[in-house]
């Protein structure tokens, strides 16, 4: 489930794929871990392909490792 901390949203890496995949409209994409960062590689409707690196969150009282909604939407903003 999406997590709200002070008015930021956190994705595990399941619900963030599938934010790529829906919100980007991604062809594919996944996600796996690289050190202490979460490697993102999908393509995107027009063809291209790409990778990218954001830092990974371990929040208080949580096992789940997320990442920042803001951090995926700022990368697609400078694509789009």
């Amino acid at each position: 489930m999406v997590l709200k901390v002070d008015g930021e949203y956190f994705l595990t890496r399941a619900e963030a794929v599938s934010y790529v995949l829906q919100g980007y409209h991604a062809k594919w994409c996944f996600a796996r871990w690289s050190r202490d960062e979460v490697a993102f590689s999908f393509e995107t409707k027009s063809g291209s392909r790409d990778r990218i690196l954001l830092r990974a969150y371990k929040l208080k009282k949580s096992k789940t490792v997320r990442i920042r909604k803001y951090e995926l939407d700022e990368y697609f903003s400078k694509e789009g």
